[in-house]
């Protein structure tokens, strides 16, 4: 443990001396973020139908940078983290947190709304971290698919996760927000209207600590041997800034806009252990694994899927990508099949599952209350 975390340990130690005497408000409710500053994905569509009326609805919100401003805002942020974790009849996270993990108050529940919609690569518990993961009561999920997986990554027993559904996904399970983000794209992209379009969306490699990078691909070889009707747009992971591809008029930079919006437009993703190819099959369109890295990202990582034995088409180079484009057999059976398979509920209203959990957490008489 280092010099930063055993100061943190011992201030949030003092802290927790002092707010033990405070009760836990049964309608208090609080967001914790790391990642944004703000409510966005499921914490917002959470946020959006929660009965405020009824909720003392607290934000702890913080963007997290590694720097030295950073990691003083960070440590201040644990403090108020901790106020409201021994305050609050629920937390919401998304991100692992070291104050809960750590400090968790008997009474509280905490509610894991995890940031995707499956899990490829390995993560969590099962991969070397700097502290265990620990204190989490519901992790939720889209299938059962995931008890197991989430079970150990995030150290809970399987009953514990819920395939309730993910709040985010409900839009594209609804046609008329699909059908509208459409249209809204094609007007503010017309040149993308009558293309085949083809959206390039990989995860980073690497973590926090010793920095984030992406594989190489050469987006100019692929679009160079395609016919003039495709156009590749490209979304790299938030955690990778605005890294960019090489520019052409037929690559476009697409980093600034929402993923599921880019889902709308797209005929094809090209990814590799991202989870985000989880949502895009909700959508029933063509995918395409490209890992040239296979091997060694299960060495280095290890993976929970092996996207292998998914069905779609693997390719390991820029020339396999091209083949698979321009040979690409649409297999309906297996999109419906992989739908099934990481949806289980299908209804687009997941959200409203996650807030019936809420008021029935808060209706619970706590362990400890003064």
């Amino acid at each position: 443990m280092g010099l930063q975390k055993i100061i943190l340990n011992i201030v949030l130690k003092i802290e927790v001396f002092f707010i033990s005497f405070f009760k836990i408000h049964n309608n208090r409710i609080t967001f914790i973020s790391l990642e944004d500053d703000h409510l966005t994905s499921d914490f917002l569509k959470i946020y959006q139908q929660l009965p405020l009326e009824k909720y003392d609805v607290r934000l702890c919100l913080i963007h997290y940078k590694k720097n030295l401003r950073g990691q003083f805002l960070y440590f201040i942020n644990c403090m108020k983290q901790l106020y409201y974790v021994y305050t609050s009849k629920i937390i919401f996270l998304h991100d692992n947190n070291y104050v809960v993990s750590h400090f968790k108050r008997k009474g509280v529940q905490v509610i894991q709304v995890w940031h995707a919609c499956g899990a490829i690569k390995k993560f969590g518990n099962v991969i070397e971290r700097q502290y265990p993961i620990s204190n989490y009561d519901y992790v939720l999920t889209t299938s059962s698919y995931w008890k197991e997986a989430y079970s150990q990554a995030f150290s809970v027993q399987q009953e514990q996760v819920l395939p309730v559904g993910m709040p985010r996904t409900d839009e594209l399970f609804h046609q008329q927000w699909i059908d509208e983000t459409k249209e809204k794209l094609y007007q503010k992209y017309p040149m993308l209207k009558n293309k085949k379009i083809i959206l390039y969306a990989p995860t980073f490699r690497g973590n926090i600590y010793k920095g984030f990078s992406a594989i190489h691909f050469d987006a100019q070889k692929v679009m160079n041997q395609l016919s003039d009707d495709f156009v590749l747009i490209y979304k790299f992971h938030p955690l990778m800034g605005n890294y960019h591809l090489q520019k052409d008029n037929r690559i476009l930079n697409m980093n600034h806009e929402d993923t599921h919006e880019l889902f709308c437009i797209s005929d094809y993703l090209i990814s590799d252990y991202s989870s985000i190819v989880f949502d895009f099959m909700i959508l029933k369109k063509p995918m395409l694994f490209y890992i040239p890295d296979y091997e060694q990202y299960c060495q280095d990582l290890g993976v929970f899927v092996d996207v292998r034995d998914l069905g779609y088409p693997v390719c390991y180079c820029e020339e396999d990508v091209v083949q698979s484009l321009q040979t690409y057999h649409v297999d309906e059976d297996l999109l419906q099949k992989m739908k099934n398979q990481f949806f289980e509920i299908q209804d687009g209203h997941s959200t409203l599952r996650v807030v019936e959990l809420v008021e029935k957490l808060s209706e619970m008489e706590n362990d400890i209350n003064e």
